[in-house]
Parts: structure tokens; sequence; C-alpha cells
């Protein structure tokens, strides 16, 4: 309209000079490259570094931030409910047979924004601090492990008996569209014209003291046994073959970040503590100060023996390679130095 129009007018000759002005900044690098002076040198990595934050630090808004960043219904919804995060929630969309409702609403959702925020397959539950475990994932980047029991998620949704399986993965709270049926387990607890929530009551908390639990020997047993698995009941890699249970226990959580985790454990019998933690090698769990193992749980998660008793139990996640990324910035200082140093030795009169 004629307001933007205007703003065009303004805004497009000084947007047009600054590109120019960056383009010609490039070239300028691009001709100190081609000299052999490591001042020359430096100041083209320097523009060569700046251009791009310059041209990229304008972002055109389509939407304002309160409705890109502000949580649904569904989330507020969760946050009362459940406000420690104990639970996961299930986009269930994915699980289930086209929705006529998501077709019709695809054709004005051109950005497929609203998408992302409602169906809770993608990545935005983490603006609103909230768990998902069978996220999509772009880049394919989840483990070997996550990934097999993603492909198990689906063939146990078409099952009407699949409540236990999802509910040992702390998966409480599912999304779906409102002419969608839910998946087996669930009942609607609330929603609005488009979009369902639901809720089942096998679901256990995403940690936990195990009362019931089967031991295998390798990861493919395991996969084996995760359908025979009844309500609460995990199966453990530990290397050897057999059953367990336990009476129920206490567990206190005095921390419970990404990097870090922090329980205490009275357990009347000797058992195991599930953490809903992918399983991989970088980290450390100390048992009483005393460091110990973690094993793979329900195939992508893991677990840690606990003897009977009360216990202090530490976890603490570590980054590949973060030890030695601490020598970055001194070798990067250091290559600097062996780059400036000599140049300006030989400037230096005799």
């Amino acid at each position: 309209d004629e307001e933007y129009a205007r703003s065009a007018a303004r805004l497009l000759p000084m947007a047009l000079a600054e590109g120019g002005l960056l383009w010609m900044a490039t070239v300028v690098a691009l001709d100190l490259l081609r000299r052999e002076s490591r001042p020359r040198l430096a100041a083209a990595v320097v523009i060569l570094t700046l251009v791009p934050i310059a041209a990229d630090r304008r972002i055109a808004r389509s939407f304002r931030e309160d409705r890109v960043l502000g949580p649904t219904p569904f989330a507020r919804f969760l946050q009362r409910a459940d406000p420690h995060g104990v639970f996961r929630t299930m986009g269930a969309a994915a699980y289930l047979p086209a929705s006529p409702i998501e077709q019709a609403q695809s054709g004005a959702d051109l950005s497929r924004l609203e998408v992302s925020r409602e169906r809770w397959e993608q990545f935005t539950q983490i603006l609103w601090r909230r768990g998902t475990v069978f996220n999509v994932d772009f880049d394919s980047g989840d483990l070997s492990r996550l990934e097999s029991l993603r492909q198990v998620s689906f063939l146990a949704a078409s099952y009407r008996d699949s409540q236990s399986f999802f509910g040992a993965l702390a998966l409480r709270w599912a999304i779906r569209f409102r002419d969608q049926e839910p998946l087996a387990g669930y009942h609607r607890v609330g929603g609005n014209s488009l979009l369902a929530w639901d809720e089942q009551g096998h679901a256990h908390p995403d940690i936990r003291l195990l009362e019931r639990w089967r031991e295998e020997a390798s990861a493919v047993a395991a996969w084996k046994t995760l359908p025979l698995l009844g309500e609460g009941e995990v199966v453990i890699e530990s290397g050897k073959r057999g059953e367990g249970r336990a009476r129920p226990g206490r567990l206190r959580v005095l921390e419970k970040t990404p990097e870090r985790l922090s329980v205490e454990a009275v357990a009347p019998d000797p058992t195991w503590l599930f953490v809903l933690r992918g399983y991989w090698n970088h980290r450390t769990v100390l048992v009483d100060g005393r460091a110990t193992e973690d094993e793979p749980a329900q195939l992508a998660f893991s677990a840690v023996r606990v003897p009977a008793g009360r216990h202090r139990i530490e976890w603490r996640e570590r980054l590949p390679g973060s030890r030695i990324s601490w020598f970055g910035p001194v070798l990067a200082a250091l290559l600097a130095a062996a780059l400036w140093l000599p140049g300006k030795l030989r400037r230096q009169p005799a």
C-alpha cells in the first residue's frame, strides 16, 4: 500500500549504497590477499570476517516476537500440570492417519511456522523448556540407538496396547489434531477447535528407581525384549540375562540441568536408577563419590546400579573435545604472533 511504498522509497537508496560499499570492501580484501605481506593478509582476513557480519545484522521480521517465541496454550497447560518437567510430550499427529483439519490449515501457513509450534514434532518446545523424545531430527544427527528406538515407536503406535512402551519413556502427554483418534492409553484432557490434548496414566517419571527390569547381554537382545515389557519395566544391557525386582524407593532431585544431575536415593533393595538421557561415553557418574559406569537402558537411554541404602549420585555430562578446546585461544594468539613478529623484525633498521 502507500505506506509501504513510502518506506521502500526512503530505505532502498541507503540499502543499495550500503550493499555497494560492502561489495567494494570485499574487492579490496581480495586484492590484499594477492599481496605478500602479513599486515595486508591480516587486514584482508578482518575485512572478510566483518563484511558478512555487517550484511546480516539486520533481520527482517515477518512476525512479532511474542508470536514467534510465545508459548502456545498447550505449553501453558503443561507448565501448570507438570511445572518441574518430570514428563515428556508426544507430537502424536505423525503417528496417526492424515488429518483433514491439518490439510485445511496448511494452506494458510505458507511458512509452516504454526505447524512447528503446534505439532510438537520439531524443536520449538525447547523455547518453553519442555521436552520430547521422538521429535523430528532434520540433520539426522541422532545416535543410532535413538534412531532405532524411533523406528520401534512407529511400530508400537500401530497397536492398541502400546501405552506401556510410551509410558516407560515418560511420555505422559500428547497433542494431535481434533479429528484424529488418540494413541493407545491416551485420553483427551483439553484442547481447542483444532487440537486435542491427551494424557495417559501409565507414564513414569524421567528419573526414577526401577521396581521391575530385565537384563540382556546385547543391544539386539534388548531390542527383541522391548515389546515384551510390562508397565514400568525397563530392559538394561548389563552384559548378562536375567530379571529383577525391588521394593519402591525414594528419590530426591537436588539439581537437574542439561550438564549436571544430582540426586539422593533411598533404596530398600538393590536396584537401578533410570535416567531419560541418551546413552553415550562422554559423561562421569559418581555414586557416593566413586566412579561407576552407566549402562544402556530401553535401548537408547541410561541406567546406573544402585545398592540398597541411602546414596548420593552425581551425573556430569561432557562435550567431546571440550578439554582440548580450552587451548584454542592460546594457539590462535601464538599463531597471530608468529605471523606478525617476523614482518615487524624485518622492517627494523640494521
